[in-house]
């Protein structure tokens, strides 16, 4: 009885987290009916869900019955960054970065295989970046995730092309492996990498990797402003300023520029 309690309670959890997962893609409150049909659970099974929640301030209901993010996360985010020493150390980097390029700033992470926002710094013009601290980055077609892959050992980087399908985000994403590598091999020879719309329509970035005292990355450093202000005779100036960026943090975690020691 214990085991099929057990996949009753992880069943739950998985349906409570698809719910939170869909509240956080709407841009603005919503209904019981909007969050069933996102997540494919029926209005009962959501209602349920989300009264639990809100007795646990995860959610919030709103006066018109309609629902949001509520404080709770707010106290695991703000934990989270205080435990995540790459915040902190990075941050004086992020505010000088920001003051010299003008243009968004992301610190991204990179874990357990994933590399996902941990931090931002919005540009002061009216048009900016829709992306969000906690989001996940798809590293093939990012100039984060480019610069991180270029970092890591060969075996590491073999099982990713391996194991993650490279599929079209735009129509000028690169979506084989043989141009990847080959996209790969300049970010090495230069130390930073660029990606020009191929994640987002009218976005263009670049990016280098943040390394540990060993020489393997642990995130990354970029720059992402939209393609019309950023012109093609931007794209190196702009590279070699955040790969200054992340060599000055890396530096901070204790590397010193040599071969990496990792096995």
């Amino acid at each position: 009885m214990t085991g099929a309690t057990d996949s009753s309670n992880i069943r739950v959890l998985d349906r409570a987290l698809a719910v939170l997962n869909a509240l956080v893609d709407f841009r603005e409150d919503a209904g019981v009916t909007e969050i069933a049909s996102t997540v494919g659970l029926s209005k009962a099974t959501v209602h349920r869900l989300l009264v639990t929640l809100e007795a646990h301030r995860v959610v919030l209901r709103t006066e018109n019955g309609r629902y949001r993010m509520g404080s709770a996360p707010l106290l695991w985010a703000e934990t989270y960054r205080r435990q995540t020493d790459l915040v902190t150390l990075a941050k004086p980097v992020l505010k000088n970065l920001l003051q010299e390029v003008g243009e968004t700033i992301h610190l991204s992470r990179f874990q357990n295989g994933e590399t996902f926002y941990l931090d931002k710094l919005e540009s002061s013009h009216p048009v900016g970046m829709r992306s969000r601290i906690g989001a996940t980055l798809a590293m093939y077609c990012t100039a984060a995730g480019r610069a991180i892959l270029a970092s890591l050992p060969q075996a590491e980087l073999d099982l990713y092309l391996r194991s993650v399908p490279i599929v079209s985000r735009t129509e000028r994403t690169l979506t084989t492996p043989k141009e990847l590598l080959a996209m790969l091999g300049t970010v090495r020879e230069r130390g930073w990498a660029e990606e020009n719309q191929e994640n987002e329509e009218g976005i263009r970035c670049v990016g280098a990797a943040i390394l540990n005292a060993k020489g393997y990355p642990v995130g990354a450093l970029s720059i992402s402003a939209p393609a019309y202000r950023f012109a093609d005779d931007q794209l190196r100036p702009l590279g070699e300023k955040v790969l200054e960026a992340a060599l000055a943090i890396s530096k901070l975690l204790g590397y010193d520029g040599g071969t990496p020691s990792y096995p």
